[in-house]
Parts: structure tokens; C-alpha cells; sequence
């Protein structure tokens, strides 16, 4: 058996010249396995450690190394306070978009209402509104089966007593729906097609380029929810769109056409990030 300290010692030097700080990711790698924190780590550090954990360590190790994201090797990240299963099939969930959804619970004044997400990936905005909006009743829609399946597993585990329902759709088409929403959100794919290939290979090599492209120029998501929002959005409701840092002016233009009262939200490092508006 190896010891913790030798362990950690090993996992630096595969990860060595291929992150910035391989002696804190390997430590990262271990807690997440030993369901430890890494005070843990250093209080015990000559504690055995069994062959199949150390297998398992070494192995996440290698798959860091190649330039796998941390989250999709561990199968889940934080987002709202919340852990959240993740896996390829599915963007993992950013930080910039806890601000979309901080933006929606501050806006909603209903007491009880129909939200709807658009692209919702691994559930992680419309768990996060169900658990957060009480008596909220949440839909969820993507065009992929497998990423509705980690969304599924998702409110599961996250919302048992909430009301929350997802299912195929394309958001390049007309959504149908029984019933219309007080409010829509969306963090679409809004980079350009062009762009995704430039990205960081831990992105475009590894996360699912169905939710990254955005099409030529980034906006084709904006411009069919928004043609089509009379469907699925009531009189007097709103929507909420995360945008790129430079497509403020650009989806403004495209939403002033079908919306009014049109908010742009800056995130903390002051770039636009949320969009809003309301239907007419």
C-alpha cells in the first residue's frame, strides 16, 4: 500500500506541465475519492492508502493530464450550492450563469410560477429556479435524449417534492406546449461556429459542441426562441437570455421586436451577460 503523501506525490508528477498546479489539482482529485476535505490530506498523510482507490487516483490523474475537464472525470460540479451530476453529454454548468439565474428569482414577483427552460443541458438553471422559487412549476427542454437523462437524474435527487418537467425539443423549431409560461429562460449556444474550433481543448475537445455553437455568428438561438416566444410566453411575461460578452447590441435588436422594457445585466467582472425582456 502507498501512502497518502506519496500518492499525492505521484498524481503531481502526471499532472506536472499539463495544469498550473498539479500538487493542488491531485489533492482536489483524492478529496473528491476519499469523500474527504484536504485538511484530511494533510492531517493524515501517512495514512495507507488501498490499491483500488490508488488505481482509481492514478487513472482520474492521467485523464486530467490529457486535458479532460476536472468536473466531467469526478461526474459532478457546484452550481447554486447545489452538486449537480455532470457528463459529457452535457456543458458543465459556469459561474457567470448562477447570474442568470440570481437575475430570475429577483424579477419573479408570481407566486406560483410556470417557468420554462430553453436548452436546459444538465438541468442545472431550471433545478436551481424549481429549488429556489417556491411553488415555482419548472419545464426543461433539449433537443438531446442523453442530456435530459442527466437532467432527470438531476431533479431527482435534487427536487423530489418540486414540480419539474423536461422533454425533447429543438429550439431552432416552434416549441409547442399545452400551456404558456410567466417566464422563459435560456443559456443557448452562443458561440460562432468559427470561435468553437479556437476554444480551450479541455472545451472543444470534451464538451459537447451542440451546446457550444451558436451557429455563423453566434445569434441563430436568440433569433428562433425570440421569432417563436408568443407560443410559449404570456402577455406581460419575460424572458432571460445569457449572451456572449460582445452580443448585447445584437440580441437587443432582435428581441426589441417582439418585446419591450429590455434590460441588459452586467456580471461581476463587468461584462454583459443577461439579457431581459418583457412580452407585450
Amino acid at each position: 500500500m502507498v501512502i497518502i503523501k506519496k500518492l499525492l506525490s505521484n498524481g503531481a508528477e502526471i499532472l506536472s506541465g499539463s495544469v498550473e498546479n498539479p500538487h493542488s489539482e491531485a489533492q482536489y482529485l483524492l478529496s473528491d475519492i476519499l469523500k474527504k476535505d484536504r485538511l484530511y490530506l494533510s492531517m493524515y498523510r501517512d495514512n495507507p492508502i488501498d490499491e483500488k482507490t490508488e488505481n482509481v487516483f492514478l487513472n482520474f490523474c492521467k485523464r486530467r493530464a490529457m486535458g479532460e475537464p476536472f468536473s466531467y472525470i469526478v461526474g459532478h460540479k457546484e452550481f447554486m450550492s447545489l452538486d449537480f451530476t455532470v457528463n459529457s453529454n452535457v456543458l458543465i454548468p459556469r459561474p457567470e450563469t448562477e447570474l442568470l439565474v440570481e437575475t430570475v428569482i429577483e424579477h419573479c414577483k408570481i407566486h406560483s410560477p410556470k417557468i420554462m427552460d430553453i436548452c436546459t443541458g444538465s438541468g442545472a438553471i431550471a433545478c436551481s429556479l424549481a429549488y429556489y422559487i417556491k411553488n415555482s412549476s419548472v419545464s426543461g427542454t433539449d433537443i438531446s435524449k442523453e442530456a435530459l437523462e442527466v437532467a432527470v437524474e438531476n431533479a431527482k435527487r435534487l427536487v423530489k417534492n418540486k414540480k419539474i418537467n423536461f422533454f425533447i425539443a429543438d429550439a431552432l423549431e416552434k416549441i409547442s406546449s399545452d400551456e404558456k409560461f410567466d417566464i422563459v429562460v435560456s443559456n443557448p449556444p452562443y458561440i460562432e461556429s468559427e470561435t468553437v474550433e479556437t476554444l480551450d481543448c479541455s472545451v472543444k475537445n470534451y464538451e459537447p459542441r451542440l451546446a457550444l455553437d451558436g451557429g455563423d455568428d453566434g445569434l441563430i438561438f436568440y433569433e428562433r426562441i425570440v421569432n417563436n416566444i408568443e407560443s410559449i410566453l404570456k402577455k406581460g411575461g419575460e424572458i432571460f437570455f445569457e449572451i456572449g460578452y460582445n452580443q448585447a447590441k445584437s440580441v437587443h435588436s432582435i428581441m426589441k421586436s417582439k418585446l419591450c422594457n429590455i434590460e441588459i445585466i452586467k456580471d461581476y467582472a463587468g461584462l454583459d451577460r443577461i439579457i431581459c425582456g418583457q412580452l407585450a
